[in-house]
């Protein structure tokens, strides 16, 4: 049996815990949530699915409540803290995490994560994971050899600008295989948005775009609608994809064929990166490490916005 601990069991965290509870092994799994709807939520969402019978779940409140070291710790908290809650979880002994996207809020609480793994060998993957639809693996597979790849995300700011842009960017370093970018958000709209996770947090809407040091780019513009779809197009050595992430259709424009795409949820993703971690030590998404650069890039960009439309130094950036 392997010993699982989930830390954050909200919208995001219990559809980790139903990925984990369909694992092909049984699992014993403590989920520290101190929200009381969170962990009826949690426990909703496992009466909806086939598991396990020998399933083991502890409901506890606090960190200090955890029994052993787990294989795996999944941490599904909002940003905001959570750079003190992977250290002092590596702290105790956990080694091997599957990190929500943001990591953190600042270059310096994620240079101190990283400081932490080090000292405590421990290894993290941000849960970034377009990159590990099997559709957006064939694609990476169709666009291989293409000198300049031309990557372009049209979506409705009710999905969250600030929340997806690593989604898009990590999405934009695997068909580049650079994690290089460089972002410019000019063209952002010159206004702040409402963040449904809490008043301390902000969204965006408008254009940002980016750049690798080998002139591939990309363009990711979300706009205060509604009914937009969400839809990808990927360029380059004269092929065309555009994806409709949104309706799960894709289009070879250049040929005029249809493609299949599927949009792959956390609630199944999930156990396939879970159980790769657990039996290989490794698994598909970005490191830690890796993703530390685009982290910054987001960083930079976002908190210069908000000085520029609050008239307000920012040190964390506000967003989840």
């Amino acid at each position: 049996m392997k010993n699982i601990c989930l830390v954050g069991c909200g919208n995001v965290g219990s559809r980790h815990l139903q990925a984990i509870a369909k694992l092909p092994f049984p699992v014993d799994v403590e989920i520290v949530e101190p929200n009381q709807d969170s962990q009826e939520l949690g426990k909703k969402r496992l009466s909806e699915i086939e598991q396990n019978r020998d399933n083991k779940f502890s409901w506890l409140a606090r960190i200090d409540d955890l029994r052993c070291r787990p294989d795996l710790t999944i941490v599904a908290t909002t940003a905001t803290g959570r750079a003190e809650i992977l250290c002092r979880l590596a702290d105790i002994g956990h080694s091997r995490f599957l990190i929500e996207k943001m990591a953190c809020q600042s270059d310096e609480e994620y240079s101190m994560i990283v400081d932490k793994f080090h000292q405590r060998k421990a290894k993290g993957w941000i849960n970034t994971n377009p990159r590990c639809f099997a559709s957006y693996q064939k694609l990476r597979e169709y666009f291989e050899g293409s000198k300049n790849i031309h990557f372009a995300v049209t979506a409705s700011n009710v999905s969250a600008l600030g929340t997806n842009t690593v989604h898009y960017m990590d999405l934009f370093s695997y068909f580049t295989d650079d994690y290089n970018i460089m972002l410019n958000g000019d063209l952002l709209i010159d206004m702040v948005f409402p963040n449904k996770r809490g008043s301390h947090l902000m969204e965006f809407a408008g254009t940002i775009t980016g750049k690798t040091r080998d002139d591939s780019t990309m363009v990711l513009t979300f706009l205060p609608s509604e009914k937009l779809h969400t839809i990808v197009n990927i360029v380059g050595n004269d092929k065309h994809v555009m994806i409709d992430e949104t309706n799960q259709k894709a289009i070879d424009m250049v040929n005029g064929n249809e493609i299949r795409f599927a949009y792959e949820h956390a609630s199944t993703l999930t156990t396939r990166i879970s159980q790769d971690i657990l039996e290989k030590d490794d698994c598909g998404l970005s490191t830690l490490e890796d993703s530390q650069g685009l982290h910054k890039e987001i960083f930079r960009m976002f908190n210069l916005h908000v000085s520029k439309v609050t008239g307000k130094n920012v040190e964390l950036c506000p967003i989840t």
